[in-house]
């Protein structure tokens, strides 16, 4: 089995032996398995046990099994104790989930503490299965129907080449001593009922079910590869980028095959669920929609204004800090605002006006400091450069096309002496503090977009 393990690692390109792999163990006949594997490949491991006090004085035999087991063959080794419950009533959330959470926010740490790379899981085949068959039973689509990764993130699983009967088999050959879970029996639990009982049952009608059903998922995990090619292509055409925004096509959404599959697969990496894809998926369908939004469990606004979809890529919370404006005293206090400018002072004899919306040139004098960087207001007017007279801010952004979401983001400088508007940033400056003939000094401010 070693040798299969030791092939199965190189061809998944899990890690090298130039690796420090970090690996969880129980104490359970899994991750003693994994642990002398790993350990007689020769690959540098640190070992790291949870004890999670569920099951009384069983949760204190496992940790010191796993203390003294560990003692004896002379690796690195870190222990830490949880109080999951109390976590779990505090963030309510689960049992199974506050132990998750738990675990891998302290594997997290190990992992900078120890210099390790991954996270080594002892996650087999049979376990592959039964995921499969959990997830089908809840409802998912082809990825939740591709079992378990063999790699994931910083997350590696050196067993899923092998089966549950295939690790008996190693620790039985070689005597090793491990500690039984008591709830493993349990059908209580939705994994255990599917190992204990709907998989044997299937294996009366099949009595090959885990390969024919490994051999599916193979087949499903192709099938996802060949599909994800496609959609990563569709992207290229629907998906616009805009700095800290994404522009999606709508019009394109609407032509594409299958279109809320495709428009599911571009929204899910911002971390929208599938009930709000499918509530965006109405909303681009109906007339007079522009204005609705939508928010991703991570926070990211999705926005409809007329025939695109607009993805605000910063977090709402980001926002929340954000000062709504900035007192500009002098031309050095450009360098201390949060958001990136830069402004300089030059002799209008040796300068050169480039034409650029993202760069401001007025003419120094007609400034009255301190001027203000505020976000614009529905009152606002201003002198457009080249046009005589005022016009709303607003009815500029119309003749601009600007969306909401760029409406929102725009920031204005403003003079002053009586507040009038130097520049719309990153669109026009005002007609009024325009370089003329008169002009001896000349202030460049160039808003750096990130």
């Amino acid at each position: 089995m070693e040798a299969k393990v030791k092939q199965f690692i190189e061809k998944e390109d899990l890690f090298t032996r130039k690796d420090k792999i970090l690996l969880g163990v129980s104490g359970g006949r899994d991750s003693i398995a994994l642990l002398h594997v790993l350990y007689r490949l020769g690959y540098d491991i640190v070992v790291a046990h949870c004890n999670f006090h569920l099951r009384g004085a069983e949760s204190n035999r496992d940790s010191e099994f796993v203390t003294k087991h560990v003692q004896d063959m002379d690796v690195p080794f870190y222990t830490i104790d949880f109080d999951t419950e109390k976590y779990a009533k505090e963030n309510r959330l689960s049992i199974e989930m506050a132990a998750r959470d738990l675990r891998y926010e302290w594997f997290d740490s190990l992992l900078k503490l120890t210099g390790c790379k991954y996270i080594a899981v002892a996650h087999h085949s049979d376990d592959v299965v039964e995921t499969f068959l959990i997830n089908m039973t809840r409802g998912t689509g082809l990825q939740g129907l591709t079992g378990i990764k063999p790699k994931n993130g910083n997350v590696v699983r050196p067993f899923l080449c092998v089966s549950r009967n295939d690790i008996n088999d190693y620790i039985f050959d070689n005597g090793f001593d491990y500690v039984e879970d008591s709830t493993n029996s349990e059908v209580v639990y939705v994994r255990n009922k599917m190992r204990n009982v709907i998989i044997p049952a299937l294996e009366t009608v099949n009595p090959s079910f885990r390969t024919s059903t490994i051999q599916s998922i193979e087949n499903l995990t192709r099938t996802q590869n060949f599909v994800m090619y496609y959609i990563n292509q569709l992207k290229e055409e629907i998906v616009e980028h805009r700095g800290d925004m994404d522009v999606i096509d709508i019009d394109k959404i609407r032509m594409a095959p299958e279109p809320i599959y495709v428009l599911y697969e571009i929204l899910k990496p911002y971390g929208f669920s599938s009930s709000t894809v499918h509530n965006i998926y109405t909303c681009i369908f109906e007339e007079n929609a522009s204005g609705k939004q939508f928010y991703s469990n991570s926070g990211i606004r999705a926005l409809r204004d007329r025939e695109k979809l607009y993805i605000q890529l910063r977090k709402e919370e980001e926002f929340e800090d954000e000062p709504e404006e900035y007192e500009i005293r002098n031309v050095a206090a450009f360098f201390n605002l949060n958001i990136n400018f830069m402004a300089e002072i030059f002799d209008s004899n040796s300068f050169t006006i480039v034409k650029d919306k993202s760069v401001c040139c007025v003419d120094y004098k007609k400034l009255t400091f301190p001027l203000t960087l505020r976000k614009w207001r529905q009152a606002d007017t201003f002198c457009p450069f080249g046009m005589k007279g005022r016009k709303k801010l607003s009815d500029f952004f119309v003749d601009q096309k600007l969306s909401i979401i760029e409406k929102e983001n725009t920031w204005i400088l403003t003079d002053g002496k009586c507040g009038d508007i130097v520049w719309v940033v990153g669109q026009r400056t005002d007609n009024r503090f325009r370089i003329d003939e008169q002009t001896k000094q000349i202030l460049r401010i160039s808003f750096l977009k990130e």
